[in-house]
């Protein structure tokens, strides 16, 4: 098996120990994290895997120094029925814990740390179905125009992904990786490619730094567009323009 199926197979795995939890695979896998229902289960995202993320933002802020938190996005799924997003209620429970998780206009949350409800084991909790939506995290550096996305804002967000799914990697795989990687960045292995959804339709993306462009790959929707998050030739600072 080559050390690309192996990081393939690890992120499959991930996504196959818990319907919440999928990272993007090596050049081709969607960026997709199905966010959990709203009926305590074995099913549900926990929130001290959660706290992975917030602890990989901390860690890797430099990527981003001028994002002033982390923020998770939610999006519908083809499955949610038309106006779904009207009545979302998100919230963090458990045995003792009951918080509530304020939606932006922008579909965004962010998660407090709080530490009650971490020996709580609590939960993050919607209150429809998990097949309605999927999250991802979503960093955003201040004063970056509207239309387009900087180059460290995403490969802050793929350090956030990885520390949450690698809870639900075997540890041995996960060591395996890191030997055959050398790093336990894999975000930044020879190669990654990270597939990140667009905020709107695209017909186009292109990767400019400096005066290098870089025209990235869209998929046939216009909903998702390949990141070179690995090649250190381009600068955190460098911006992707959309059409």
């Amino acid at each position: 098996m080559t050390l690309k199926h192996l990081m393939s197979a690890a992120l499959l795995a991930a996504a196959a120990a818990s319907p919440q939890a999928a990272a993007a695979e090596p050049e081709t896998a969607p960026d997709q994290m199905v966010i959990i229902n709203g009926t305590r289960s074995p099913e549900m995202q926990p929130y001290r895997y959660m706290l992975s993320g917030l602890d990989a933002f901390d860690d890797q802020h430099a990527l981003a120094p001028d994002a002033a938190q982390l923020r998770f996005r939610l999006h519908t799924k083809g499955k949610a029925p038309a106006g779904a997003m009207d009545s979302l209620t998100l919230r963090l429970s458990g045995k003792e814990t009951d918080i509530a998780l304020p939606l932006a206009e922008d579909h965004t949350f962010t998660l407090p740390r709080n530490r009650a409800a971490e020996d709580d084991n609590a939960d993050v909790v919607l209150n429809q179905k998990k097949s309605y939506y999927g999250w991802m995290p979503d960093v955003r550096s201040a004063g970056v125009p509207a239309n387009m996305r900087r180059l460290g804002d995403i490969r802050l967000e793929c350090r956030v992904l990885m520390a949450i799914a690698k809870n639900y990697i075997p540890f041995l795989m996960r060591a395996t990786i890191n030997t055959l990687t050398l790093t336990t960045d894999w975000c930044s292995f020879k190669d990654f490619k990270m597939s990140v959804r667009s905020d709107r339709e695209i017909t186009g993306a292109t990767l400019v730094d400096g005066n290098r462009r870089l025209e990235l790959k869209v998929d046939d929707y216009g909903k998702f567009y390949s990141v070179p998050l690995s090649d250190k030739s381009y600068s955190n600072d460098a911006l992707i323009e959309f059409e």
